[in-house]
C-alpha cells in the first residue's frame, strides 16, 4: 500500500507548504511521497485542490491544521471519487475530534455534559449538573490560555459570574464555535508551574499517538523531560487506544494531584501538534509501523 501525506500551502505562498509546518513537511519528505492542498481555496471557498494525483491503492494522511467536519467531509469525498482513501474516514475523524463521540463517565475520564443549545436556560441546567469549579469548552477546542475570561469558572452556583465566563467564551470563538457548549469538572492536577507565554497554569500531561488502535509515540507535553511511566500508567495507556474507532488518533493524559493519570483530551491523529517531538522521530516511527 501506498501512503501520501498532505499538508496546507502556504497563505503567502501557494507552492510551499505552511510555514508552521514546513519542519514536519521536509521531515516526512525523508519517508513519504508529500502533497500540498490550496489553503486559501480550502477555507475561503470551501473546495479542495492538490497539487499531486489522486492514485487508486493510495491511503492519504492528511497533517494540518484542524478542520471543522463539513471541510473533512469535502476532502474525504475528493480523495475517494477519484479512487484514493484517506487513513480516516469521516466517521472516524469525528470518533476523536467531537468530544460528545468519545466522553464518557469512565472511571479515568472527566465528568463531563455538553448542549447544542447555547441560551442562558440550557447553560444554567448545565451548571446545576455540578459543584465546585469547571472549565468550557465547544466540542473541539477551549480557550485556555484565557483561563479566568473564557475558560475557568471557579463556582457554577455564582451564577453571574459563571455566565459572564460563557459569554465571553462563545463570543470569542464565534464562527470558529464548533458544536455547542461543553462543560467538566475541574480537578486538581500535578501542576508544573506556569506557561512562560501565557503564565496560564500547567500540569503534567502526556501527548500519545495511536496508529491502528496500538500506541505509537509517548510525547511530554510541557517539558523535554525524560519520561517515567509505572506499570500501571502504561497498561492504562495501552488499552485507551484499543477502544477507539479510529485508524490515527491521539489521547492526552494528565497526571491527578493524587497520582493517578486521567484522560483529559482525545484528537484526531492528523490535526494533533507535536509539542516540538522531532519530526523526524516521528514520520520514521510512522513509516516503519504503517502497514
Amino acid at each position: 500500500m501506498k501512503y501520501v501525506i498532505l499538508f496546507l500551502t502556504d497563505l503567502l505562498d501557494p507552492k510551499a507548504p505552511d510555514f508552521e509546518y514546513i519542519k514536519e513537511y521536509q521531515a516526512a519528505k525523508k519517508y513519504f511521497p508529500v502533497g500540498l492542498i490550496d489553503q486559501q481555496q480550502l477555507f475561503e471557498k470551501n473546495t479542495v485542490a492538490l497539487n499531486c494525483p489522486i492514485t487508486q491503492d493510495t491511503v492519504y494522511i492528511y497533517r494540518g491544521w484542524m478542520l471543522k467536519p463539513g471541510l473533512y467531509a469535502k476532502l474525504v469525498n475528493f480523495i475517494q471519487s477519484r479512487g484514493g482513501k484517506m487513513l480516516n474516514d469521516l466517521a472516524e475523524y469525528e470518533a476523536t475530534h467531537l468530544l460528545p463521540n468519545w466522553a464518557t463517565a469512565g472511571q479515568n475520564q472527566l465528568k463531563t455534559r455538553w448542549t447544542s443549545d447555547l441560551s442562558d436556560t440550557s447553560i444554567r441546567h448545565l451548571f446545576q449538573q455540578f459543584s465546585g469549579a469547571v472549565t468550557i469548552k465547544d466540542f473541539v477546542k477551549s480557550r485556555k490560555y484565557e483561563w479566568d475570561e473564557a475558560f475557568y469558572i471557579p463556582a457554577t452556583s455564582d451564577t453571574a459570574h459563571a455566565l459572564r465566563v460563557v459569554h465571553n467564551f462563545i463570543e470569542r470563538q464565534g464562527t470558529e464555535l464548533v458544536g455547542g457548549l461543553v462543560m467538566r469538572e475541574f480537578i486538581e492536577l500535578k501542576s508544573l508551574g506556569e506557561h512562560p507565554k501565557s503564565h496560564t497554569p500547567i500540569f503534567e500531561e502526556y501527548r500519545v499517538f495511536y496508529l491502528n488502535n496500538v500506541l505509537l509515540m509517548i510525547i511530554n507535553y510541557w517539558t523535554e523531560e525524560k519520561i517515567t511511566l509505572s506499570p500501571k500508567d502504561k497498561k492504562l495507556i495501552q488499552l485507551a487506544g484499543k477502544q477507539i474507532s479510529s485508524n490515527f488518533c491521539t489521547i492526552d493524559f494528565a497526571r491527578k494531584a493524587n497520582g493517578q493519570l486521567i484522560i483529559m483530551e482525545m484528537g484526531d491523529g492528523q490535526v494533533s501538534g507535536l509539542q516540538d517531538y522531532d519530526e523526524d522521530a516521528f514520520y520514521e516511527l510512522l513509516w516503519e509501523n504503517l502497514d
